[in-house]
């Protein structure tokens, strides 16, 4: 008997998730999940784009980037954005829930093979638009702030009012139009600068010190300090937020979700989650400590959904050459399929484990050791047939633009029995896609 392993290049997996030998069912699902962890990466890796950096830019960039056959890294890109646009949902979906404010927030993008970076890039476009106005509205429905400057200034007593309302005003005007540079001089062009996604708390700190900044006596001085306050703390706190719904929102809702769902990170990150949803909340910063639990656990699910999708493209391409699974398994580091076909009744099975890295270790395992010459020959039949269908899984992910190669290992042999399908035991003309219902307990052994 032989055995060997595939190693399937990651940097291809998006490719693949592209439609190339994917339709449907689990191993669409596990291709979307490697987009999207893919994509958090990605957007955690550039610290999450400034906003406004898409829509109407990435927009006039489409006819350059096609010029240029790029358009892997227009589909890079716009991918990407979805995910920071869910992310901001989020947050939209935060403040209104904190300001007791009833909206109609858009769902989440679900990414999928099938949409198309043209669909991704609109999609962005209409929905921060939308998230401009209903931040607005938000801004709308916060209580009027009323200040008061007592002591020995230029506004002792001073009713701020008329310098609040105009603020305001300038401050709404940050959701339509991102600035590119400020000038010091002016107050409420520093006010444009506070990040989108600011909470109506962080935003009532910017107008105060705004409002009294008409009357200080050096109100330059006072204008460098509101600067710094904007551009050096509360920009910062927000993007941290930003990231952290960055990684929520991929973990919580959509394909990502799907494929991580019942399966526990490493000790120490089994807290990073919740701790994230609370810096989403407002209720805890994103320290550095955090933040690098955030990233190692994002990596984690990209590695999750990685050996997800290799292992149903496994399964998908044996399935098709008359394999039927007959258990699934996990262990640190893999994910598993135990495999037979009806032909080979209780005496042979395929065992397939698909590794970190993307490496997927295959042999043929046998119930008992060759007694004679026709013994030897069946099982190099079924081993050239386990082999052909690992070579399928190979020639799939090639055609999809996987670099793959082979590797051969020593063989492998086991003495314990399974239990195979009762159906088989009564016809072996027809074979089903999958099992669906009662699959054969295996006894336990070692070295799964």
């Amino acid at each position: 008997m032989s055995s060997g392993a595939v190693v399937v290049a990651p940097v291809g997996l998006p490719v693949v998730a592209a439609g190339a030998v994917l339709a449907a069912g689990a191993i669409a699902v596990t291709a979307g999940a490697v987009l999207v962890a893919r994509a958090v990466n990605a957007a955690a890796e550039s610290a999450v784009r400034a906003i406004g950096e898409s829509g109407a830019r990435l927009e006039a960039d489409i006819a350059a980037i096609e010029a240029a056959e790029e358009a892997e890294q227009w589909r890079r890109r716009a991918v990407t954005d979805v995910v920071v646009v869910n992310a901001r949902l989020r947050l939209v979906r935060e403040r209104a829930e904190r300001a007791g404010v009833a909206l109609e927030v858009p769902r989440p993008l679900a990414l999928s093979a099938e949409i198309s970076p043209t669909r991704a890039v609109q999609w962005v476009s209409e929905v921060e638009r939308e998230i401009a106005r209903l931040s607005a509205k938000l801004d709308a429905a916060a209580p009027p702030l009323r200040i008061t400057v007592s002591g020995k200034t230029g506004l002792a007593d001073a009713d701020l009012t008329a310098e609040l309302d105009r603020h305001r005003h300038a401050a709404a005007r940050r959701h339509a139009t991102r600035p590119a540079a400020v000038a010091t001089s002016s107050i409420t062009d520093v006010i444009s600068l506070l990040d989108p996604d600011a909470t109506a708390s962080e935003r009532d700190e910017v107008l105060a010190a705004a409002a009294a900044i008409s009357g200080r006596d050096e109100p330059s001085l006072y204008l460098s300090d509101l600067r710094t306050t904007v551009v050096d703390t509360l920009n910062p706190r927000v993007r941290s937020r930003r990231l952290a719904a960055t990684w929520v929102a991929a973990l919580d809702d959509g394909p990502l979700a799907e494929v991580v769902a019942g399966i526990d990170p490493p000790a120490r990150l089994r807290g990073t989650a919740d701790a994230l949803r609370e810096v989403v909340a407002g209720t805890r910063e994103l320290t550095p400590r955090l933040r690098a639990e955030g990233t190692d656990l994002a990596a984690w699910a990209e590695d999750v959904a990685g050996r997800a999708f290799v292992r149903e493209l496994v399964r998908k391409c044996l399935n098709e050459s008359g394999h039927e699974v007959l258990d699934t398994f996990d262990g640190e580091g893999y994910t598993g399929l135990r495999l037979a076909r009806a032909d080979w009744g209780d005496q042979h099975s395929t065992v397939v484990r698909v590794r970190d890295g993307n490496i997927i270790e295959h042999h043929l395992e046998s119930t008992r050791a060759p007694r004679g010459d026709s013994d030897e020959l069946v099982d190099q039949e079924r081993c050239a047939i386990a082999n052909a269908g690992i070579q399928a899984v190979a020639d799939a992910a090639a055609a999809a633009g996987v670099r793959v190669r082979l590797q051969e290992s020593p063989p492998q042999q086991v003495s314990t029995a399974w239990r195979v399908p009762e159906t088989w035991h009564k016809s072996t003309s027809d074979t089903k896609d999958d099992i669906d219902t009662e699959r054969p307990r295996l006894r336990e052994r070692d070295g799964r």
